[in-house]
């Protein structure tokens, strides 16, 4: 069982790899794969650093409370992003989301919009607008990582799965964003991880 918890992390956590490599492909912009290997081992690095800081502070919280600390942190995050597939959903129907939390960060305008990075309309993700776009992802995945590593989540294995699952996510992305699987991935990608971090949280709590 050692292997389940760090695949279904690695999973949850990238779909901001996903929605960014579905974007581009479907707007034709060109991300060339030495950007698709360098996103993916900038993000895995971050990954790295975000769960050896969970690592540090797990101590803090003794036997016991380390797991339901943080396994009820990743059942959190699981719910906001199920919120962001209802607002998702709503906004492409034309309904008012107004009501729902708007992030004033530039990071998570970048996520929700991959396509401002290319701001000089090349239609080109060189490296440095990977480097920007990877930050963007390592923020935002910042919470996820941590939580996970507070409840004792195996560390290597998470950064080795997290990078094999990136690059693959990246790739069937960008190149099969028309095919029935990219548009299913498209559209549900937020519930499908939401609910992989409910499930982990909860799982990571009782064990």
């Amino acid at each position: 069982m050692i292997f389940l918890s760090p695949f279904l992390f690695s999973i949850s956590s990238n779909t901001d790899n996903l929605s960014v490599a579905l974007s581009y492909g479907i707007k034709k912009i060109n991300l060339p794969k030495s950007s698709m290997i360098l996103l993916s081992i900038l993000t895995s690095i971050s990954t790295f650093i975000s769960m050896y800081i969970g690592r540090l502070i797990q101590p803090l919280f003794g036997f016991r409370l380390d797991n339901i600390f943080g396994g009820v942190l990743l059942s959190f995050i699981g719910v906001s992003f199920i919120v962001e597939y209802i607002k998702i959903v709503q906004n492409r129907s034309g309904y008012d989301i107004s009501y729902f939390y708007q992030s004033p960060f530039e990071y998570k305008n970048i996520l929700d919009n991959p396509i401002i990075i290319d701001s000089d309309k090349s239609n080109h993700i060189d490296i440095k607008k990977c480097i920007r776009l990877s930050l963007a992802i390592a923020i935002n995945n910042f919470c996820t990582s941590f939580a996970a590593s507070i409840t004792g989540i195996n560390i290597p294995l998470s950064v080795f799965f997290y990078f094999t699952i990136s690059i693959l996510m990246i790739y069937l992305g960008y190149y099969y964003n028309n095919t029935s699987l990219g548009k299913y991935l498209k559209n549900h990608a937020y519930l499908i991880s939401g609910i992989i971090l409910i499930v982990l949280g909860i799982y990571e709590s009782i064990i």
